[in-house]
């Protein structure tokens, strides 16, 4: 086959595979049809597969999708958009507090004790972080007065897991999201979206408080987890608004190597609010603007910490470095 009628069925392939497959061309105002007649004759026109791709990704970009992406013949993904965001997470200062809670990593999870209540950090729903792993975190700090959950670097992975560990947090069914797909068009008995439920999970569930930090670094699986979470009367959500990315995508063979992904739904929180594009906001907002403050230390988990003791109705007092006195510990009659 002559190399540009190779290029032609690779761009008609990725073309359809989206015509029948993507979900949200509508809610991205998005004119398909036309860009494929602005498009193709470009493509007609390649002299090389790099050629092609850079044909590809420009007519992808509209979508601002961060789902949608190539992976070249080496394995590298070559993103279609990249979003500019801020992430509320400094590395150096979240080790600074790690030390602090004598964290213990187990891959991606990360357990420690901050200010007096149980940490968990979630840096992946990805293996090998599982429901078991998750699960075993959970049984540790089953007597914890309070939990914080940090997912402020967590980009997703296994919704599945994310969902189910939810269930750890619920005594009660309810819709955690709904997601809206693409179907046949002959059948005509399945309404949109679909409701997907989660249930309580395990022997016991923590309906302690939780506060959970997200921030845009949180993405897709996250997202289901924080839109699901954040429904639940012990949990506050405090940072900044998700990613906005919850496409769950699957991979097509492109040709010459190459292979391209294509988002399946579009979800949409228990509020009924897409979650693409726009993230899942927190109960309380916090600027992120570290270099405001005099110490080294975690603003946004010194921030859990207290809305922790309100809820508990127990106030601590947290070191603002090594050298500081320990912790002390004061009960409500001492708030002033």
């Amino acid at each position: 086959m002559a190399p540009r009628a190779a290029f032609i069925d690779q761009f008609d392939a990725l073309w359809s595979r989206f015509d029948s497959v993507y979900p949200s061309f509508a809610y991205k105002r998005v004119d398909w049809d036309a860009q494929r007649t602005r498009y193709r004759p470009r493509a007609e026109r390649a002299r090389s597969q790099d050629e092609l791709v850079a044909v590809l990704i420009e007519m992808l970009t509209p979508l601002h999708d961060r789902h949608v992406w190539l992976v070249d013949p080496r394995g590298q993904v070559v993103p279609t958009y990249r979003a500019s965001v801020v992430a509320n997470f400094d590395r150096a200062r979240w080790e600074a507090a790690m030390r602090d809670a004598s964290i213990v990593r187990r891959n991606d999870i990360g357990e420690g004790m901050v200010g007096g209540y149980a940490y968990l950090y979630i840096g992946s729903w990805r293996a090998p972080v599982d429901i078991d792993a998750l699960d075993l975190a959970l049984e540790r700090v089953r007597e914890a007065q309070g939990l914080i959950i940090d997912l402020r670097t967590n980009a997703g992975g296994s919704d599945g897991t994310a969902l189910a560990f939810a269930g750890r947090f619920t005594r009660r069914a309810f819709p955690a999201s709904y997601v809206e797909i693409r179907t046949d068009p002959r059948v005509t008995d399945v309404e949109m979206p679909l409701a997907r439920t989660i249930s309580p999970r395990g022997a016991w569930q923590f309906t302690r408080p939780v506060v959970l930090i997200t921030g845009r670094g949180g993405l897709s699986a996250t997202e289901s987890f924080a839109a699901a979470m954040r429904t639940l009367p012990q949990v506050t959500v405090i940072g900044d608004t998700t990613g906005g990315a919850s496409g769950n995508p699957a991979t097509f063979a492109l040709g010459a190597g190459w292979q391209f992904t294509v988002p399946r739904w579009l979800e949409y929180g228990p509020d009924r609010q897409p979650i693409e594009g726009r993230g899942v906001a927190p109960h309380l907002a916090m600027t992120w603007n570290p270099d405001s403050y005099d110490s080294q230390r975690d603003p946004l988990i010194d921030a859990a910490v207290g809305l922790l003791g309100e809820r508990t109705g127990v106030y601590r007092i947290a070191p603002s470095g090594p050298a500081d006195p320990p912790t002390r510990q004061l009960d409500g009659r001492d708030r002033h």
